[in-house]
């Protein structure tokens, strides 16, 4: 911890050493150093953070000049629970603080509700002021005298408002728990300060229960409005170590049909009734590749977090592009199952009129979203724009234009990327302004397809990429005993960098050329493979094999007994996913 106690005790000094004889004195003097008691007098700063003259939430750092930082002792309280709810007693001293130890700065910062005092030792100070990615970072140094009070106003400014173009920010992926409606203005606040338009707060569960982080109410009874920052409840339940994690956002009621538990489609037959809108955890990768190969054909996944952990991972994601699947990108930080701020990596989507709970899951379930981690995007192919579908007689071209825009104090994207089908097809380098780079290139299209943009580049003014510092045996253990997920890609995609990524990636505009097939064979082909090796380890002789520890508190708690329960269910729904895949390939060869 870093919080600096206040000193114990304050000394005239002066009026000290007149009345004391000198063994006294010195018995005095070496207690006023164990203490800390003999340093000089404190001052106080009374900070506000200040947005068209309003206090605002931020996030602080506040760093003395041996590089040591302070809190104030007025700060948001945070709540780290994850695995356990409600945790135990001996446990919340450790999840509730008010510091935060910031991964991507390397350094405790906390947050502020639009005014913090802080008591403080005299000297200079370094102080950074953040509030989410819209808004530049404040800079300021302060010198704080002893027995002094300084008032320090510090005003934000934007440098991107996609709120004014009806582009709500969202993290779709926060798992703190709500047990009391008056818990909402303190989460709220701590949500606007990182500049959120959207929390979606997830329940969480397993085959054996669904009480982690829990949610007071679901639909608009769960939904909580400050200013511009509305909370939601949603779920991350289903989630299995061998078909992946799942999250359902904006549904009327919480959904929690454990006797079916890995028979996904009731799930999202249930979300589609209640109003809501479904997809995958985790950049859909390692057993999530077959829970999306038997959901997708379905056409309820409306959703795959594909930019993650600092990992943009869209490889799992352009092959269900390209089988013809509608489904859009999302971003997420699991906060704080891992080490995160809330959207650090966010999804924006496209909101018509107000936002609300109804509004933002129908501008998700449109598939009208893009992912960051920083830069802002803009993407349109003649008059459609991200989630829209452009329908030709014949093969034709058309005129499409893109840009990012970002702030080049803290990102420096170096390239633009126009993709077709999966594949690079125009690029641009040179930025066409401070901050910007744009592209505007006519495009033939001889087949359906799909088109995207997306950005990459640095992480400025942060502290270098570190891999966790966890034993090989570990991350195995991991990888297996219930995260349902897979770091496959990143350690290769992070390895070496000397700086942290910058990344951004729009949703998909969809071309249907008249005549033409929507999938690839070799895509089509290459998931009824994975069916076929799914179907092959619910055999008999495997199925055992399948099962890990279900009495650890994070397995997903899914025994063979279950398994073998359900799995007629699941072969049958392995069998339709596999007709339909075997559709998209006899069209492709025709």
């Amino acid at each position: 911890m870093w919080y600096q106690p206040r000193s114990v005790l304050r000394l005239h000094r002066k009026a000290l050493l007149g009345r004391l004889p000198s063994c006294a004195l010195a018995l005095c003097l070496a207690s006023c150093w164990f203490l800390g008691a003999c340093s000089q007098p404190t001052g106080t700063l009374q900070l506000r953070v200040l947005h068209d003259g309003d206090t605002t939430p931020a996030r602080v750092e506040l760093l003395d000049g041996s590089g040591q930082a302070w809190v104030a002792s007025d700060a948001l309280p945070l709540t780290l629970e994850c695995l356990l709810s409600p945790p135990p007693d001996w446990l919340r001293p450790r999840i509730v603080s008010r510091e935060l130890q910031n991964p991507y700065t390397a350094t405790t910062q906390f947050y502020s509700g639009g005014a913090s005092s802080l008591e403080l030792p005299p000297g200079r100070y370094q102080l950074r002021v953040y509030k989410g990615n819209e808004f530049r970072v404040a800079k300021r140094v302060v010198e704080v005298e002893p027995e002094a009070e300084l008032s320090l106003d510090v005003e934000l400014e934007r440098w991107t408002d996609p709120g004014a173009r009806g582009w709500h920010s969202a993290d779709d992926h926060i798992h703190i728990s709500r047990y009391r409606i008056d818990q909402n203005p303190w989460l709220a606040s701590w949500m606007a300060a990182e500049g959120l338009h959207v929390a979606n707060l997830l329940q969480m569960g397993t085959a054996d229960q669904f009480t982690v982080t829990p949610q007071y109410a679901f639909g608009d009874a769960g939904v909580y409005r400050e200013s511009d920052t509305v909370l939601l409840s949603g779920q991350e339940h289903p989630r299995t170590h061998f078909l992946g994690h799942t999250i359902t956002l904006g549904a009327r009621e919480p959904i929690d049909l454990r006797d079916s538990y890995i028979f996904y489609e009731k799930f999202w037959r249930e979300s589609e009734r209640l109003g809501g809108v479904s997809g995958f955890a985790h950049l859909g990768q390692g057993p999530a590749n077959d829970g999306l190969a038997i959901s997708a054909p379905g056409g309820r996944v409306h959703f795959v977090e594909v930019l993650q952990f600092e990992y943009p991972g869209y490889a799992v994601w352009y092959e269900l592009l390209n089988l013809g699947f509608r489904i859009a990108p999302s971003a997420g930080t699991d906060f704080p199952c891992i080490p995160s701020t809330p959207g650090r990596e966010r999804v924006y989507v496209q909101v018509a009129g107000e936002l609300t709970r109804q509004s933002f899951v129908e501008g998700v379930r449109r598939g009208q979203t893009f992912v960051t981690n920083g830069p802002v995007l803009e993407l349109r192919a003649g008059s459609a724009g991200m989630g829209d579908e452009i329908r030709l007689d014949a093969p034709g071209s058309i005129r499409v234009t893109g840009s990012v825009h970002f702030d080049p104090e803290r990102d420096d994207v170096r390239m633009l990327e126009l993709v077709r089908g999966g594949e690079v097809i125009h690029s641009e380098v040179s930025p066409s302004a401070p901050g910007q780079l744009t592209l505007a290139v006519d495009v033939r299209l001889e087949r359906s397809s799909w088109l995207g943009l997306r950005a990459s580049g640095s992480k400025l003014d942060e502290a270098p990429y570190r891999p966790p510092d966890v034993p090989e045996w570990a991350l195995n253990l991991t990888s297996r005993f219930g995260a349902g997920w897979s770091f496959e890609g990143r350690d290769e995609y992070l390895a070496g960098m000397q700086l942290r990524p910058s990344a951004a990636h729009t949703a998909a505009i969809f071309v249907r050329v008249a005549g033409t097939p929507t999938a690839a064979p070799q895509t089509a082909g290459k998931w009824i493979a994975r069916l076929d090796e799914l179907e092959a380890r619910l055999k008999d002789a495997r199925i055992a094999q399948i099962p890990i520890w279900d009495w650890m508190p994070y397995s997903d708690g899914v025994s063979e007994q279950h398994l073998q329960r359900q799995r007629p269910a699941l072969l049958e729904a392995i069998a339709t996913a596999r007709a339909h895949y075997q559709t998209l390939e006899r069209e492709t060869v025709r």
